[in-house]
C-alpha cells in the first residue's frame, strides 16, 4: 500500500511538472558565469561570409582556439541576405558596397531565413559541426522585423496579427536599413519575437547578438522573454555600443553582454574609446552579465572588400576606411598588447575579429596567453587606482567567489596593468600612489608579456619599469608568505 501511494505521488509530481509553466532558461542553467570567449565574423568578412569560408574558419577555431577555452563561433549580420555577387580573387564577393532591404530573405512568417546564395544548406551544418566538438554557434540579428515582411504584410506565426500590425518607422535604424522597428505596445509584437527565437532554437543556436537595440529597453525585454519561452539556453548579447546607457543597467543585466564602446577597429582612437568605457563601466559586471569592449581586430581584416572601395572614397579619413578595405591589423605590437590587456583587466568578453585561418603569430600568442585568459575568466573588472604623467594603473584582484564586490577584496593576488597613454617610451619608479593596490609585504611579480625583469618585490622597495609608446606592463602579483 505504501509502495502504491509512493508511485501515485510521483506520478502526480510528474504531471504537475509537465503542465506547469516553463521555468526561465537562465534559472535552469545560468549562462556566462565568466566572460564568453569566441569569434565573430564581422571584422574579417563583414556581412558577406558564406558557408564554404565559414566551415574553414570553424576548422581553424576547433584546432587553434578551442583548446584554450574559446567556445562561441558567431556569424554576424547578413546571413539572411543575398546581394548580387561574383568570384573575385578566390572569394565570392558582393558587387555593390551595401546590401539593400529587398535582398533580405524571410520565411512565410517574416522570420529571417538563411541566404540560399551564401548558406544553401542553412545554418544547421555549422551548428552541428561545432556541437560535435562541444562548442557553441551564434548569429547576429538586427533589431525589428524585416522591411520585406512589412511590405508583404506577412502573418505573425500563431496569431491573427500581421507585420503591418506591429511595425513602426519612428525608430528605424539609420545605418542598416534591413529592418523596421517593432512597437512593443502593439498586440503581436512579443509573439513575433517569440517566433524568431523559437526558430533559432530549432536551428540549435546558442548565442544571439542583437544590434541597434541598446537604446530600446522595451525591445530588450522582448528579446529576454523570447529566449525564456524558446526552450533552449541562449546567450543574449546587446549592440551597438555607441548608444549604451547606464540608466538602462537594470534591463541590460537581464541579458549576458552589452557593448559599451562605439565601433572598435585597429587604431589608437579605439584604444582611447576603450579607456573611456572602462572608466564608466568599472564595477558594474557580475557573473552572467559582462560589459563588452567589442571585438578584437587582430590579423587579417575586411577580406571580402574590393580595393576600389578605397579609391572611390578619396575624402574619407583613415578611421572611416578601417572597416571598408582589406588590410592586416595596423596596431603596433605594443598597441596590441595594450588592447588585449584592456580587455583582460576589464573582464570583457573576448571575441576574436580577424581570420583565424591566417592569424599571425604575435596575435595568436596574445589571444591564447594563459595568464591573459585567466585574468578574463577571473571575472572582475579592474579598478583605476592612479594616474600620473599619463601612466594609468589598473588592478583586478582574484575574485572572492563567496562575496561579490570590491569591498571584499584584499588585493593579495591579482593582476596590475600600467598603461603608457603617450606615444613616447616612459621609464618610471613604482612608488607612492602606484602602490595603493598592494598591502604591506612581499609579492611575486610576473610580467605577463615578458619584457620586464621582475620577481619577488617588497612593497616600498625600488622598482623601475619601462613602457613602450602606447604600451603596457601587465603584471600578475601574488603575496608571498615568508
Amino acid at each position: 500500500m505504501k509502495h502504491n501511494y509512493f508511485v501515485i505521488s510521483m506520478l502526480a509530481v510528474m504531471i504537475f511538472a509537465c503542465n506547469s509553466p516553463k521555468m526561465p532558461i537562465e534559472k535552469i542553467k545560468p549562462l556566462a558565469q565568466t566572460p564568453p570567449l569566441g569569434w565573430n565574423s564581422f571584422d574579417s568578412y563583414g556581412i558577406n561570409i558564406y558557408e564554404e569560408v565559414a566551415m574553414k574558419e570553424i576548422d581553424a577555431f576547433i584546432e587553434k582556439f578551442a583548446p584554450y577555452g574559446y567556445e562561441y563561433f558567431v556569424i554576424d549580420n547578413g546571413w539572411f541576405a543575398s546581394p548580387k555577387s561574383e568570384m573575385y580573387k578566390g572569394y565570392l564577393m558582393p558587387v555593390a558596397d551595401k546590401t539593400i532591404p529587398t535582398e533580405v530573405s524571410t520565411d512565410e512568417y517574416g522570420i529571417p531565413a538563411p541566404s540560399k546564395q551564401f548558406f544553401p544548406n542553412g545554418l544547421k551544418p555549422m551548428a552541428d559541426k561545432l556541437h560535435a566538438k562541444g562548442l557553441k554557434f551564434g548569429v547576429h540579428l538586427m533589431r525589428g522585423i524585416p522591411r520585406v515582411a512589412v511590405e508583404k504584410d506577412l502573418p505573425i506565426k500563431g496569431t491573427n496579427y500581421s507585420a503591418k500590425d506591429i511595425y513602426t518607422i519612428f525608430d528605424d535604424c539609420t545605418w542598416c536599413i534591413f529592418m523596421h522597428g517593432v512597437d512593443m505596445t502593439k498586440p503581436g509584437s512579443q509573439e513575433y519575437y517569440n517566433s524568431v527565437f523559437k526558430q533559432f532554437a530549432d536551428w540549435d543556436i546558442d548565442f544571439v547578438k542583437v544590434d541597434n537595440v541598446t537604446q530600446f529597453p522595451a525591445e530588450i525585454e522582448g528579446y529576454v522573454k523570447a529566449i525564456e519561452q524558446c526552450g533552449r539556453p541562449m546567450i543574449l548579447s546587446l549592440s551597438a555600443g555607441g548608444t549604451s546607457n547606464i540608466d538602462y543597467l537594470g534591463t541590460y543585466k537581464k541579458t549576458n553582454m552589452v557593448r559599451t564602446t562605439p565601433d572598435i577597429w585597429d587604431n589608437q582612437i579605439a584604444i582611447e574609446r576603450s579607456f573611456e568605457s572602462m572608466r564608466k563601466w568599472q564595477g558594474l559586471e557580475q557573473p552572467g552579465f559582462w560589459p563588452d569592449l567589442d571585438m578584437i581586430p587582430f590579423g587579417e581584416l575586411c577580406i571580402l572588400r574590393r580595393p576600389e572601395v578605397e579609391n572611390k572614397s578619396p575624402n574619407k579619413s583613415q578611421e572611416e576606411l578601417m572597416g571598408k578595405m582589406h588590410h592586416w591589423c595596423k596596431f603596433t605590437e605594443p598597441q596590441k598588447e595594450t588592447f588585449i590587456t584592456q580587455r583582460a583587466i576589464a573582464a570583457s568578453p573576448i571575441m576574436i575579429g580577424g581570420s583565424m585561418i591566417t592569424m599571425d603569430e604575435h596575435s595568436y600568442k596574445l589571444l591564447t596567453h594563459p595568464e591573459m585568459l585567466a585574468c578574463v575568466k577571473n571575472g572582475v573588472h579592474g579598478k583605476l587606482f592612479h594616474v600620473e604623467n599619463n601612466i594609468e594603473l589598473w588592478s583586478a584582484p582574484v575574485a572572492n567567489k563567496d562575496r561579490w564586490g570590491f569591498q571584499e577584496y584584499m588585493y593579495k593576488e591579482g593582476w596590475a596593468a600600467f598603461f603608457n597613454r603617450t606615444d613616447k617610451a616612459q621609464t618610471f619608479e613604482v612608488k607612492g600612489k602606484f602602490l595603493n593596490f598592494m598591502q604591506n609585504g612581499t609579492y611575486n611579480l610576473k610580467d605577463v608579456w615578458g619584457k620586464q625583469s621582475v620577481g619577488n618585490y617588497k612593497k616600498g622597495s625600488p622598482l623601475s619599469l619601462t613602457i613602450e609608446p602606447n604600451g603596457v606592463v601587465f603584471l600578475k602579483y601574488t603575496q608571498v608568505k615568508l
